[in-house]
């Protein structure tokens, strides 16, 4: 599985990964061919590219830490509550509690599922799904981490609604495909103390959860903002978000930016513990994610490479894989399965590049 720009599909691709409208809803599913009428519908929305099979190569489901029914249905409730607070109504915390409720439940469900690829959505429809996978990467943080159930629900809201204050902020900001001058980044900065004005003034949502929107971007060595809050003075809920907040903007594919595997984005991550997140924390996160995801083609340091088809949550860093290729990049003619986690001395030494 490869991600191939929208300018350089072909109609002879065929999808890996679902397509997400806007809302959430499927709007292309995996095995379509790529039919350039689909294509330029997909340019439409602004969608960077799509997931594609390699080479005819076909794709096992991906293991999601939460259902489609659930992600969509959290979709559906958090883009209605930046519509209610655009036009200037208190939300309703029903729809949360019970899209919360149904994330908290699937990921105790089965705890074992690592974080993959994202999903490529549309900019409409980004920031909606960042919302949810933030809170389902900030669930899955915080129950490694021990939290009682009480603790894992006011994470959980306000992890949900950490990006809510970017309503505020110009769309023109939020859209810009370059670096953002001085005044622009104040602009974006203002996000943290406009959603926490929101959230802090609704009489059913606890102070815990509005802080996280409040501090999901303070770092421990004093340096983000809107306080400049040090290590211990950041509230837990926000170290563990501005740690899910950071990994999905950096794996997620935007018209404008390239995503990041997850395998460098959780290097990245380690790089800037206890500068930029929370060491302990980083740990806690690295068993939450796959680094090489089910579908990702991988070279073995023996010299065969093949498909990522399973991920072991005790060793993340030796999956399942496929071996679909020898040494000299010759197909086998009886592709077989390894468990690097029971494979001594063998391991994975890189991400096969997309050609």
């Amino acid at each position: 599985m490869k991600f191939v720009p929208l300018p350089n599909i072909a109609d002879t691709m065929i999808l890996a990964r679902p397509v997400y409208t806007d809302d959430g809803r499927v709007l292309l599913n995996r095995g379509v061919k790529l039919k350039a009428n689909y294509v330029r519908r997909l340019e439409a929305m602004g969608l960077p590219g799509v997931y594609v099979q390699r080479d005819g190569i076909d794709v096992p489901e991906l293991p999601e830490p939460i259902s489609a029914a659930t992600r969509q249905a959290a979709i559906e409730t958090i883009r209605s509550v930046f519509q209610e607070v655009r036009l200037g109504q208190t939300f309703s915390m029903e729809p949360i509690h019970k899209s919360v409720k149904a994330i908290l439940d699937e990921v105790a469900a089965d705890p074992n599922v690592l974080v993959g690829l994202n999903d490529v959505r549309s900019y409409d429809g980004y920031t909606f799904a960042h919302c949810v996978n933030t809170c389902v990467l900030s669930v899955m943080i915080g129950t490694k981490s021990g939290m009682h159930e009480l603790d894992l629900r006011h994470l959980a809201i306000g992890a949900i609604l950490h990006d809510l204050g970017k309503i505020a902020v110009p769309e023109h900001i939020l859209k810009k495909p370059s670096r953002l001058d001085e005044a622009e980044m104040i602009e974006m900065q203002n996000h943290s103390n406009y959603g926490w004005q929101v959230l802090r003034q609704h009489p059913e949502l606890s102070l815990a959860s509005a802080h996280v929107a409040y501090q999901h971007h303070e770092r421990p060595n004093g340096k983000g903002y809107p306080r400049g809050l040090k290590q211990d003075e950041i509230m837990l809920n926000a170290r563990i978000c501005g740690i899910a907040d950071a990994y999905d903007a950096m794996t997620s594919a935007r018209p404008y930016k390239a995503a990041l595997h997850p395998k460098q984005a959780l290097a990245e991550i380690r790089r800037l513990q206890g500068v930029q997140f929370d060491p302990f924390l980083t740990d806690v996160f690295a068993r939450c994610v796959a680094p090489f995801p089910v579908g990702c083609i991988v070279q073995l340091n023996q010299g065969e490479s093949g498909m990522v088809v399973a991920t072991n949550h005790q060793f993340p860093e030796r999956p399942v894989v496929r071996l679909l290729f020898n040494k000299i990049g010759e197909p086998l003619k009886n592709p077989y399965e390894m468990d690097l986690a029971e494979a001594n001395g063998c391991f994975v030494e890189r991400i096969v590049e997309d050609s």
